[in-house]
């Protein structure tokens, strides 16, 4: 069995500060942002649920029981937490009638925030990003250095890291990959098998980004690279035009690194070296995603934050905002900080993308 690691460098300088996170529910605030326009009628209901204390498939179950659904009939975005206070959209086929929802709303850990129509059922990615906000409490270290690590990812951005949390607990996740791909034997599950391949994936891309972090080449382009957008899995080869210098600049696209799968990579030369070498190193991941016919596709390298906006509670309570493209992990933003950990609450592991 494949030894697993997280130990990933940072893109700057350690800072000599600690803190913790999630301490209380309301320390976490997650918002989807939707970019479809609702309607006052439609064959879909969806429903904008604020919830506490309960996670998105659980959620999603009590959706489909009080609508006498299936629970495959239940489409949302993204998993969200359930040690957090998230703001979710949800979509129902209407059948014939609106179904009653009256009882489950009832409940403290459900609010029913926002509802309309849209055509067709929301699935799995199609959201415009995710609101953030964030309190770091027991910040232990210099205000000044936060500060200005502050100013430096709003202003540079951080690498653009999957979160620790899509590997699973003690790497559990890799590890169901890993016996997927030498046996062959996919789980019942369908979601726990996509689950699984997507963590090896990630787990690839994490190794390819660390490699040029250590290059110092994470934001900036080497030879063979291949540009690519925030949230699109889609890039295109390097031209060197003085336009494409320019829109790299302005940071309109930047690097990327294979999302690892069938099919000819667009990166050539070095960069192409750097992606084989790394997927070379856990060849039953690679190998596997091939097999399993996952298609080859792109990640940027580069997490901007424009709009990270901060305050200070007292001299030991950070508060953090920030909005990020679906898919990207807040947790990346705060390893760039110190050792940021999560408080002590028996908390099981879950998303934080």
């Amino acid at each position: 069995m494949t030894d697993f690691t997280v130990n990933w460098p940072t893109a700057y300088p350690k800072l000599d500060v600690t803190a913790e996170f999630r301490t209380f529910d309301e320390d976490f605030l997650v918002s989807e942002i939707t970019n479809r326009k609702l309607h006052e009628s439609g064959p879909h209901l969806y429903l904008q649920i604020e919830k506490r204390g309960a996670n998105t498939q659980w959620l999603a179950r009590q959706l489909a029981n009080h609508a006498k659904l299936d629970l495959k009939d239940v489409g949302y975005a993204g998993l969200k937490d359930r040690h957090a206070v998230t703001r979710q959209w949800f979509s129902l086929p209407i059948k014939n009638t609106e179904p009653d929802l009256t009882h489950l709303f009832s409940k403290e850990e459900f609010t029913l925030l926002a509802k309309g129509y849209y055509g067709v059922k929301l699935k799995r990615g199609a959201l415009g990003g995710n609101a953030f906000r964030i309190v770091l409490r027991n910040v232990q270290g210099d205000q000044a250095s936060i500060n200005q690590r502050l100013e430096l990812i709003r202003n540079q951005g951080v690498p653009n890291y999957f979160g620790e949390q899509r590997f699973g607990h003690d790497f559990e996740n890799l590890k169901q990959a890993q016996h997927l791909f030498e046996t062959g034997k996919r789980p019942r599950n369908r979601q726990k098998a996509s689950m699984y391949m997507s963590a090896a994936r990630s787990y690839l891309f994490n190794n390819m980004l660390a490699k040029r972090i250590e290059e110092n080449c994470w934001d900036t382009p080497i030879n063979g690279e291949v540009f690519g957008f925030a949230g699109s899995l889609r890039g295109f080869i390097q031209e060197n035009t003085s336009e494409e210098r320019t829109r790299l600049r302005e940071q309109r696209i930047h690097p990327s690194c294979a999302l690892w799968g069938k099919g000819d990579s667009l990166s050539q030369t070095d960069l192409l070296a750097l992606e084989q070498e790394q997927a070379q190193r856990f060849p039953v991941l690679a190998a596997g995603l091939e097999k399993q016919g996952m298609k080859q596709e792109r990640r940027a390298t580069r997490m901007l934050l424009p709009d990270l906006f901060w305050h200070w509670l007292d001299d030991s309570t950070l508060v953090l905002r920030f909005n990020l493209a679906s898919g990207y992990f807040a947790t990346s933003v705060l390893r760039e900080l110190g050792v940021i950990t999560q408080a002590q609450r028996d908390i099981e592991n879950e998303s934080l993308e």
